[in-house]
């Protein structure tokens, strides 16, 4: 018996693991494509150049989901957290005026500072991400076992993506900081992203356990889980840049919206290399955690202590990203995201004509667009 793989010469039929004959993809990861076109396996079928009507229907259902999901993880974040201070502050004043005019008085700062405002933030972001996953991997049929099947990885490997990570957060600051002088050029202000969540120790802890834990779990699961699954169906090099764009535009400011892109790109290729989502939340971890720590060490101490207690973490993190860029030009660059052959690119196509998906992508750009200008 022999353990020759599955291939059109070696059977006669297509791998629907491997529907394109893309040797450059891992099929592992890949979604049987019987359910986009259920013929695939009939003797003598050839997959056509261009998708015909119920195929590209099927793409079409399964990008159209993948846009529902964020429409609704977005809908859920921005209405259900005012929602839920109106009502305490209903509960504890019997009024809402305080939090329309600005008022930083009465029932508003009691929230502020017991660090209830912030449980709600932690809570309500961290259980859209979650509902948002379930139901959508339940919706494409994605068991959530399937999404920590981790394969050739190890301890080593995972220093050395977080030291990748690290780098790339570099890259991003420096391609901000074009941009913003840029825009200075032009008579453009990009608003800073604030950090004033450390007002109360109770803020700061529940600060550092979304940012550092909740949120990479969290987010990892719906970004680079159920909407990297659902968009890799026809290619994983389309579901990786439409995912990390999402990821991005999530964050809902230029500053970090870069940084969203550049990361996402990276954890959308090492997930599907993995086929897990194990190495993507270690990095995610490491990066949130490193950049927190600081901005609490700053917040937190007296300015001239404060910059000097920091020195030592940024010269650790400052070495970690030297070494990243060591480890992208050693061997991560030699290793593209897996370009899409002539069927995959028409099949990806379809993406104009997925209407929730579009519409997920309009809505969180107009988000990032009032933010900025309400600032």
């Amino acid at each position: 018996m022999t353990n020759e793989p599955f291939t059109e010469e070696t059977t006669g039929q297509i791998d629907p693991q491997n529907p394109f004959d893309n040797a450059l993809e891992n099929s592992a990861y890949r979604t049987d494509y019987r359910r986009f076109l259920p013929q695939i396996l009939l003797p003598g079928f050839q997959i056509p150049l261009f998708p015909e009507r119920d195929e590209r229907r099927n793409i079409r259902r399964q990008m159209n989901t993948a846009g529902a999901g964020m429409l609704l993880g977005t809908l859920i974040a921005q209405l259900l957290f005012p929602l839920a201070v109106l009502l305490l502050l209903l509960c504890m004043d019997g009024t809402t005026a305080s939090y329309f005019n600005g008022d930083q008085s009465g029932a508003v700062r009691t929230i502020m500072n017991s660090g209830i405002y912030m449980a709600l933030h932690c809570l309500i972001l961290a259980g859209s991400n979650v509902l948002v996953a379930l139901l959508g991997c339940r919706r494409i049929r994605q068991p959530l076992g399937g999404l920590f099947r981790t394969t050739d990885f190890s301890g080593w490997k995972a220093f050395q993506y977080i030291c990748i990570g690290i780098g790339l957060q570099y890259v991003a600051v420096l391609i901000y900081a074009v941009l913003k002088y840029v825009g200075q050029g032009l008579g453009m202000e990009f608003p800073e992203v604030s950090f004033d969540y450390f007002q109360t120790g109770q803020s700061t802890m529940l600060v550092l356990l979304y940012t550092c834990i909740l949120a990479p779990i969290t987010e990892e699961l719906l970004f680079r889980g159920f909407l990297l699954k659902s968009l890799s169906a026809v290619s994983t090099r389309f579901g990786v840049i439409v995912t990390a764009l999402l990821f991005g535009l999530m964050h809902g400011n230029v500053q970090q919206g870069i940084l969203g892109v550049l990361v996402g790109l990276f954890l959308g290729k090492i997930v599907i290399r993995h086929n897990s989502l194990t190495p993507s939340i270690l990095v995610h971890i490491a990066l949130n955690t490193s950049s927190t720590l600081i901005s609490v060490l700053l917040a937190l101490l007296p300015e001239n202590i404060g910059n000097v207690a920091i020195l030592p973490l940024e010269f650790v993190v400052l070495a970690l990203a030297v070494m990243g860029v060591a480890f992208w030009f050693g061997k991560e660059r030699k290793e593209p995201l897996p370009y899409p052959t002539q069927k995959q690119a028409t099949r990806n196509r379809v993406f104009w004509s997925s209407p929730l998906l579009l519409l997920a992508f309009a809505a969180l750009l107009g988000l990032m667009v009032y933010y900025a200008m309400a600032v």
